[in-house]
C-alpha cells in the first residue's frame, strides 16, 4: 500500500477518534486500519498515536503530521477538481446573490445564456440590495458594486461601475441654466436614499466638486428614480448600467458632461480560494468575458 493511502487513513483515525470508525468511514477493515498506520510510523520512524482499548489520541508528532498531512491531502483533491473542472463538465447548483437592478437588467440575461453553455448547472438567482453572508447563507457567489475595502472574501474584478447626472430632454427645455456644479441648487433633485449626507460626488481635473442637493423626490429603488428622472421630475444620479439605454434612446441626456462622477467596481466574490468548484470558476470567468472592462453598456456613452 502506497504512502499517501497510509496518510490518508491516518488522517481519518485522527478525525474520528478511533480505528473502527476510521475503518467505517474508508470501508476497509479495521485490521488494515491499524496496519496501514503501524506501517507510516514505521516508515516515518515516529509514534503518531497513543492507542488504548477505548481511545486514540495523537503524540506531539502526530498532531504535526497530521495538520501537514491534511494540507497535502487537500492539495491533492484541489489539484483533482481543477484539471476534472477544465476536462469534464461542470454541474450542480450556483447559488448566486446580486443586486436588484443588475440582476433584471444584466445578470439574469447573461445567466441565461450560460446555463445553455452549461446545461448541467442549476442557477439559482437570488436577489438582495444587501449585503450576504456567503457562508452562513449558503451562496457560492455573490455580485457586489462597492469598492471592496478590507473584505475577507476571494473578490474577482469583474468591470467598473461609473454614474453620470442624467435628466429628460423635456426637463431641460424648462429648467434653469446647468453649466457648474453649484447651478444644482436651482434644479429639481431626485434622490437614492442612501446617498450619505445627500451630497453627489463630482470632480474635474483633480479638483473637487461636490455638491449637497435639496431633493423634491428620495427612493430607495433606482428603477423609481429612472423613471422619475424620464418623466421629467428632475435630475438624477445614476449608475450607466441602469440609465444607458434611456441615454441611447433619447429618453434622457447625461448633464455636466465635463465633470466625473462617483465611479465603484463590480466584483464577483466567494469565500475561499482552496476549494473552487468548476461552477463558480466558469461562472465568473464568463461574465468578465460577456462584461468586459469598460463594460458593454458604456460603449456608446464614453470613448475609453
Amino acid at each position: 500500500m502506497d504512502k499517501l493511502t497510509r496518510m490518508k487513513v491516518f488522517v481519518n483515525v485522527v478525525e474520528t477518534g478511533s480505528f473502527t470508525a476510521a475503518s467505517d468511514r474508508m470501508g476497509i477493515s479495521r485490521a488494515a486500519t491499524s496496519k496501514y498506520v503501524s506501517q507510516l510510523e514505521t516508515t516515518i520512524g515516529a509514534r503518531l498515536l497513543n492507542r488504548t482499548t477505548r481511545h486514540v489520541s495523537t503524540t506531539e508528532s502526530g498532531r504535526i503530521y497530521f495538520e501537514r498531512c491534511k494540507e497535502i491531502l487537500h492539495n491533492i483533491e484541489e489539484a483533482d477538481d481543477m484539471v476534472s473542472g477544465l476536462s469534464g463538465e461542470p454541474q450542480g447548483i450556483l447559488r448566486i446573490s446580486t443586486p436588484s437592478v443588475l440582476a433584471q437588467r444584466h445578470i439574469t440575461p447573461l445567466v441565461s445564456k450560460f446555463t445553455k453553455m452549461y446545461p448541467n448547472v442549476n442557477v439559482n438567482i437570488m436577489v438582495s440590495d444587501r449585503y450576504v453572508d456567503l457562508v452562513d447563507e449558503g451562496y457560492d457567489v455573490a455580485i457586489r458594486v462597492s469598492n471592496l475595502e478590507n473584505s475577507d472574501l476571494i473578490a474577482h474584478h469583474i468591470t467598473r461601475c461609473r454614474h453620470v447626472l442624467i435628466a429628460s430632454p423635456d426637463y431641460l427645455k424648462t429648467a434653469p441654466p446647468l453649466k457648474k456644479p453649484s447651478d444644482l441648487k436651482n434644479h429639481l433633485c431626485l434622490l437614492y436614499s442612501y446617498t450619505e449626507g445627500a451630497k453627489w460626488p463630482l470632480t474635474k481635473n483633480g479638483k473637487d466638486y461636490s455638491t449637497k442637493i435639496k431633493s423634491t423626490m428620495v427612493s430607495n429603488n433606482p428603477e423609481v428614480l429612472l423613471e422619475a428622472a424620464i418623466t421629467g421630475m428632475g435630475i438624477s444620479i445614476m449608475p450607466t448600467f441602469i440609465a444607458s439605454d434611456a441615454i441611447n434612446r433619447g429618453d434622457l441626456q447625461v448633464v455636466l458632461e465635463d465633470y466625473q462622477s462617483l465611479e465603484l467596481q463590480i466584483y464577483a466574490v466567494y469565500a475561499s480560494k482552496q476549494y473552487l468548484p468548476a461552477k463558480i470558476r466558469v461562472f465568473i470567468d464568463y461574465l468578465k468575458e460577456q462584461i468586459n472592462d469598460p463594460p458593454y453598456w458604456d460603449k456608446l456613452l464614453f470613448k475609453d
